[in-house]
């Protein structure tokens, strides 16, 4: 290199790294803008709905397996949401570690339970409850034993958390109609056995007498498109019920009530076995259920709309009961 060139490089070099810095700062921030931009908040659409199912769906989440790195994402994902949908902490803090025996592996698996508040101060409340755990790469559980691809659970259950997650935020939108509190909790190790929502009925960070029911959503992204049906389990268990589950949507989906007919089948049986009133809401099995084929692409997002509306009108009416606490322990 002559000295010319030599100097000419000297004098450019360090404007040219300013540049490229300066354009470097330029594109992160315009990232971060178009990703704030894009940030949907909490809501019944499904806009919404997408989000939080693509972003727990993703392969990158590995199937959210209890006790991984991907499940504390998805954990710290859902209390941010939680926050963003106006529910406050409890206990001061959205995440509720705990650890339990896994019964396929015998291995000590440590979890967390994610919990928020709408607070109206009332001394009962209603407890909204979703899985989010799933099953990785299909180790235990699978159906397809032999399968090492990840199981993304898109249905199972990324589509009841969103669903949960939704009402939430229309809660805190719509707080001026509630007369409850109502517990949003996100468990895990729900594949496993149920234990998330075992250590949250017997730790009494809730008081059990003081939780009026459970509406527990798994599994309610597959609106069957030639014969729309809406599961809801445990509904002729208690006669309360009839007082408030609404009639069949307007939308056009049928709805199914029966009583609770797999004992531990999700988490609301925990709360059943404590004789605290609890409902199933789901669209029900499918073949891709605990496969790898379980993926977003799947869902029918329309069908969770209408599905949506039809939690809304739920529970506005077991918030304008005046007295539920007495109507369910009557029956």
């Amino acid at each position: 290199m002559n000295k010319l060139k030599s100097d000419a490089y000297k004098l450019h070099k360090p404007a040219t790294i300013r540049t490229l810095c300066g354009l470097a700062t330029l594109i992160l921030w315009l990232c971060s803008s178009f990703a704030h931009a894009q940030q949907v908040k909490p809501g019944l659409h499904e806009n919404y709905f997408r989000q939080v199912i693509s972003y727990l769906a993703s392969d990158s989440m590995k199937g959210r397996l209890p006790g991984s790195e991907e499940e504390k994402r998805a954990a710290a994902f859902i209390a941010a949401q939680l926050k963003l949908a106006g529910c406050k902490p409890i206990k001061k803090k959205f995440i509720h570690p705990f650890t339990y025996q896994n019964p396929d592996s015998a291995q000590i698996t440590s979890a967390g339970n994610v919990l928020g508040i709408i607070d109206t101060r009332s001394p009962y409340c209603i407890v909204v409850s979703a899985h989010y755990d799933h099953i990785g790469s299909g180790r235990h559980h699978s159906k397809a034993p032999f399968s090492k691809q990840i199981h993304n659970g898109a249905d199972d259950n990324a589509s009841g958390v969103a669903l949960l997650l939704g009402l939430a935020g229309w809660c805190n939108q719509n707080k001026h109609l509630l007369n409850y509190d109502v517990v949003f909790a996100a468990f895990s190790g729900e594949e496993d056995g149920l234990f998330g929502s075992d250590v949250f009925v017997r730790s009494g960070i809730t008081d059990t007498s003081k939780i009026l029911c459970n509406l527990n959503f798994d599994m309610l992204g597959r609106l069957d498109l030639l014969r729309p049906l809406l599961r809801i389990d445990g509904a002729t268990d208690f006669a309360g019920w009839q007082n408030v589950l609404p009639p069949d949507s307007a939308k056009g989906f049928q709805v199914l009530q029966r009583s609770n007919l797999i004992k531990g089948g999700s988490d609301h049986c925990n709360f059943s076995d404590r004789h605290i009133p609890a409902l199933l809401i789901t669209t029900g099995l499918h073949s891709e259920y605990h496969t790898p084929d379980d993926d977003e692409s799947r869902i029918n997002y329309q069908g969770m709309s209408y599905i949506g509306e039809y939690l809304r009108t739920l529970m506005l009416n077991l918030q304008n009961r005046k007295n539920l606490q007495v109507e369910f322990h009557a029956c």
